[in-house]
């Protein structure tokens, strides 16, 4: 039995749910299952009324002031506009960027982002953001008239259901010599085994070191046949007569084979599938006719805390290349279909027409899939996976404690709040002192209070433990603890000047490229640009970021398909193992003299003129590079 949960000092103590078998189980089936670590043993679902609240539904008095404060923001903001900021603009001919208008944006752009940092700064917890993620997905039918409707189709909720254990069969396979190193191949009775109460070696089996870091087991609701359903949404450009030569169009063809695994923003709690469909679609009819998307909506914490995001990006990669892989079954019109084929993936699509793309958090979340890919699926399973050829990230989210000066600077135009977490190696009163609410600490630990688990139903100081030792984990801030060499294929990154997760893309692309000198990396900075201003139809240069992405594609498909095609008729490629296993395959014009190292910069101006070179009027790489003391990463190491 578990131990006995007290804590006086702390506050309240949620007790462990027992999980029951299923009576449907067999004695076989019920000691295989006492085998495998159960995510839900110490899970307690949420309250209906939680539930409510989660679901963007307000129903407390308290997020009733969150609306007069919001409304009072905009008012506001539109009292400055009018009487210090344009005066001041006329005054200076408007040569000179005011405190909360760079001059080049258009008189409505401004309105739009003064309405986006009013709501922003009055948010403080999950369900109002949630509140504001329905609002603006109500108005996405609106946001698309303007888009031909012959243009384009979209079949939303898409439903799959995966088994859990057989998805994880890989990562437990991999995982095998450091947890048995914990004891954790024997009976929940170990106190290393026992989540709710971690040892010290337990947590900090979650540091990079040496060895494989290792996994926290998921934290969420099941079905009783310990199933989930993983939901998403497909959209294709189709050929529309009124726009022939569009985008790739024109380029390629009447078709397109392009597919698109996006996964979208969100800081890990909010946002969906359907507040994304408008900038997605844009992005495939600049591709052209034929492209798809399958846009995963993963599951969010609190309900859902790392690592449930990067499993749900594996089911859904599955999904496309492997659909009748035993880890997941294909629903249609809401119940299971074992028999018939969905008619999206009647036929596997091939690795080398996917294209991973995500922003802000989502950009994270397919960093972190790639990693997880190569370190704990890949070295135990065969044939090993191909992974996608092409990656795009836009304001990719890197350091999850948004340590660096981008993250915190106060003066800054962008409309996301800062910082959304705190650094692992500050004390725990700090980590409390937190001033809103804190992205981080909800994706690595969730929340007591609206969806209880074993990461913080011992109080508050086991929850400090947990977060400083989860954000630490290479699939968390991959910019600082993750080893980046062998993520192949083309990578595309573009971020804003004036964007919060500015430097953390920057830094990424930075180390990404220095640690695969073979392959391209991309780095597009737009000036005065905020977070993910491709969402913003209106601006010129999101349509200029679009169109360098249609561009980007379709450049590393060709360099990917002739290189294959090379392949097969040239010598054997030399072959050798890396610190994981893996094979690497090398040919022989790579490493020669004259070939490109490290990152490509690029600049793009306010009208669209690309400026080639590292000068991008950031902070130094070398600053970004320190913002994680490293005596103070091996001082908490050494403490844990």
């Amino acid at each position: 039995m578990p131990p006995e949960l007290k804590d006086p000092k702390n506050g309240p103590i949620i007790a462990p749910v027992p999980h029951k078998p299923s009576p449907l189980m067999g004695l076989h089936e019920q000691q295989q299952e006492q085998r495998q670590p159960d995510q839900s043993f110490y899970y307690k679902r949420p309250s209906f009324f939680n539930r409510i609240y989660l679901s963007g539904v307000i129903h407390r008095p308290s997020d009733l002031l969150f609306l007069g404060h919001g409304l009072i923001s905009v008012l506001w903001t539109l009292v400055c506009l009018l009487i210090v900021d344009l005066p001041f603009l006329v005054t200076t001919r408007f040569r000179i960027n005011s405190e909360r208008h760079p001059v080049s944006w258009g008189a409505f752009y401004s309105f739009c982002m003064s309405l986006s940092r009013a709501c922003s700064s009055s948010v403080h917890n999950v369900a109002q953001l949630r509140l504001v993620s329905n609002i603006i997905a109500w108005f996405v039918p609106l946001r698309m008239l303007h888009l031909s409707s012959n243009s384009y189709s979209v079949k939303s909720n898409v439903q799959i259901k995966v088994h859990l254990n057989t998805l994880l069969e890989p990562e437990r396979k991999t995982l095998a010599p450091t947890r048995a190193r914990l004891n954790l191949d024997n009976s929940f009775d170990g106190i290393h085994r026992n989540p709710v109460n971690p040892s010290p070696e337990y947590l900090a089996s979650f540091l990079p070191d040496n060895r494989l870091a290792n996994l926290p087991e998921e934290s969420g609701d099941l079905d009783q046949d310990g199933m989930y359903t993983l939901r998403g949404e497909w959209i294709e450009a189709l050929t529309d007569p009124n726009e022939e030569g569009r985008g790739g169009a024109a380029r390629r063809g009447p078709r397109s084979n392009v597919v698109v695994l996006y996964c979208h923003g969100g800081g890990h709690v909010f946002c969906s599938a359907t507040f994304h469909r408008q900038v997605v679609t844009r992005m495939l009819l600049e591709i052209g006719p034929g492209a798809r998307a399958f846009v995963v909506d993963y599951r969010l914490a609190p309900e859902d805390p790392f690592p449930a995001a990067v499993h749900d990006m594996y089911a859904a990669y599955l999904y496309l290349t492997q659909p009748d892989h035993p880890a997941i079954t294909l629903c249609t019109n809401g119940s299971l279909s074992t028999n018939s084929p969905h008619h999206h993936v009647a036929t596997p699509v091939l690795p080398k027409d996917i294209v991973l793309a995500g922003d802000s958090a989502g950009a994270g979340v397919a960093i972190a899939f790639q990693l997880y890919m190569r370190d704990y699926v890949q070295p135990s399973v065969e044939p090993k996976f191909e992974m996608p050829p092409v990656t795009v990230l836009i304001s990719a989210w890197t350091d999850i404690s948004t340590s660096m000066p981008s993250a915190t600077s106060k003066h800054s135009y962008c409309y996301t709040p800062s910082p959304m977490g705190v650094n692992p190696f500050v004390d725990e009163a700090t980590f409390y002192a937190f001033p809103k609410f804190n992205f981080a600490r909800t994706y690595l630990c969730g929340d007591s209070k609206l969806a209880p688990n074993e990461r913080n139903c011992r109080g508050r100081h086991m929850v400090w433990e947990w977060y400083r030792h989860l954000a630490q984990h290479p699939l968390v801030s991959p910019v600082y603890t993750a080893d980046l060499s062998g993520l192949g294929g083309a990578t595309l990154l573009q971020t804003g000047a004036f964007d919060r997760l500015a430097d953390d893309t920057r830094l990424y692309a930075h180390k990404l490229g220095q640690a695969n000198l073979d392959q391209r990396v991309r780095l597009e900075l737009y000036r005065d640009m905020v977070h993910v201003h491709q969402f913003f139809e209106f601006l010129p240069m999101a349509d200029k970021a679009l169109h360098t992405m249609t561009e980007f594609i379709y450049d590393s498909q060709d360099k990917y398909n002739s290189e294959q095609a090379a392949q097969q008729l040239s010598r054997p490629r030399r072959k050798v193992n890396d610190k994981y296993g893996n094979n690497i395959s090398y040919g022989s014009g790579e490493g020669k003299k004259g070939a490109r190292r490290g990152t490509e910069w690029i600049v793009v101006e306010t009208d669209g003129t690309e400026l080639e070179g590292h000068d991008d009027d950031g902070c130094p790489i070398s600053v970004l590079e320190e913002c994680w003391n490293p005596e103070m990463r091996e001082k908490a190491a050494a403490n844990a």
